[in-house]
């Protein structure tokens, strides 16, 4: 499933409402490695806002609201805010015990890897070693 959220940044300019918003592609959006700030951009764009005008400036200053999420992004969303970094992680975490669940099916003959807790945190600690000798080399 995919992980969507839909962002609306409400402001006023001019003495005219304005309630710009957007669905953003959480799976894609991780790809990029694009910062929370970066989805006043995407709002902008989305809604005809040129990011060098004064309507720019009142929506990069005005709060974001969050809803309707998809798929894992569900668990991260809370009155209209929503936990990126707490989203980020899990995200990170999901890709990587799928990983290990495809390495134990290909290698193991074990379908749910949940079912066998030893052998998925020998998986991990494998993994953690992989990742961390990474950034010593």
């Amino acid at each position: 499933m995919k992980n969507t959220i839909k962002v609306t940044i409400p402001f006023s300019f001019k003495g005219i409402n304005y309630e710009p918003s957007c669905i953003i592609d959480l799976d894609t959006f991780l790809l990029g490695e694009q910062s929370i700030d970066s989805i006043f951009q995407l709002v902008a764009a989305e809604n005809n806002i040129d990011n060098y005008s004064y309507e720019y400036e009142v929506l990069e200053s005005s709060k974001k609201i969050f809803s309707e999420p998809t798929g894992l992004a569900g668990n991260f969303l809370s009155d209209g805010n929503f936990d990126i970094e707490g989203f980020k992680q899990s995200y990170r975490d999901e890709q990587v015990f799928a990983s290990l669940n495809d390495i134990a099916k290909k290698n193991l003959n074990i379908d749910n890897l949940d079912d066998h807790a030893d052998i998925k945190q020998a998986l991990l600690s494998a993994y953690q070693a992989g990742q961390s000798s990474k950034l010593d080399g």
